[in-house]
């Protein structure tokens, strides 16, 4: 082997060591490089990350098992949000806190999407008896959308809108993410009208916080309620706590709902006075550092949802 050709050799080594090497570069910016989303509530985290799966970060802002509608962001909240691409929330209605924290933030890079974008809200008939200074929540309307699964598919349409935004160059993966998404949101819609439409009964006892008013208007259903909504202050009168155990009674109604965490002490009591279990309906607002730690989804407590209401109507 002449000269020439060693040199040749030697050249073309050189070449492929600098381009593996720049590859590898390439691919460990690209990670450190992923589009970073704080999501303030579970279920636009939840669907942020089945949307984006590894091409983003996602952070949910609200502690886990933390109340939602009283959290009070920290100025390392604030910070941390400040350096993220997206922030999504539901709105005004729902987190009062989240306006509090974007007029806190000066930056032109993030992009901040308000999920109630395109969604008709619906007014609260029932007036609000608390202050408006109550934690500054604002009680007009219902912000609890996500429990109706179209109007989840919805928030669904404006999150991929805001990641296409911030990296275009992903649409077709996010696109393709989000069709499935919104597929498996349709069956879980067909899951439970099959259901409710096949049930010998239609009403729907409430002995926690009210959350579900967009859930009992999709499936066309009746609903008692001991509270009117879902503030953490509201305790009910004596006169409604025994109008909704007579209720219960007279009906036979085998379970009542409350919301995700413990048992509240109005279930207990109804239950303790009735044939009634006390059976959980989650709100989604938020989860446990279990559930977050073990990778819960929307689906995942949606079917519970759907498995305990299923008890609740054709017992």
């Amino acid at each position: 082997m002449n000269k020439k050709t060693i040199r040749y050799i030697l050249f073309i080594t050189i070449i492929l060591l600098f381009s593996f090497l720049f590859n590898a570069c390439s691919n460990l910016k690209s990670s450190n490089d992923k589009i970073k989303i704080v999501a303030s509530l579970f279920p636009q985290y939840d669907f942020a990350k089945q949307i984006a799966e590894d091409r983003a970060e996602v952070t949910l802002l609200l502690p886990p098992g933390t109340e939602s509608h009283s959290f009070d962001p920290s100025t390392s909240d604030i910070v941390n949000t400040s350096k993220a691409d997206i922030f999504l929330y539901t709105g005004k209605y729902m987190e009062p806190w989240a306006e509090r924290l974007i007029s806190g933030i000066d930056s032109k890079s993030l992009l901040i999407k308000d999920l109630s974008e395109n969604i008709s809200l619906i007014k609260n008939e029932e007036a609000d008896d608390h202050s408006e200074d109550e934690h500054e929540h604002d009680h007009s309307y219902d912000p609890h959308f996500w429990l109706d699964p179209t109007l989840a598919s919805l928030m669904v349409d404006n999150i991929l809108e805001a990641l296409c935004e911030k990296d275009p160059d992903g649409y077709a993966f996010y696109e393709n993410n989000a069709r499935k998404l919104k597929d498996n949101l349709k069956k879980l819609d067909e899951d439970f009208f099959e259901i409710i439409e096949t049930s010998k009964r239609h009403t729907v006892v409430f002995a926690g916080k009210f959350a579900h008013l967009y859930f009992i208007k999709r499936y066309n259903l009746d609903y008692k309620a001991v509270l009117k909504n879902c503030s953490a202050q509201t305790e009910p009168s004596i006169q409604k706590l025994t109008e909704i155990i007579n209720f219960v009674k007279n009906n036979d109604i085998p379970a009542v709902y409350y919301e995700e965490s413990t048992v509240p002490p109005i279930a207990q009591s109804i239950c303790e006075n009735t044939n009634a279990k006390a059976l959980r309906f989650n709100t989604l607002h938020n989860v446990s550092k279990e559930q977050l730690e073990s990778n819960v989804t929307y689906f995942d407590l949606m079917n519970e949802n759907l498995e305990n209401l299923k008890m609740g109507l054709t017992l």
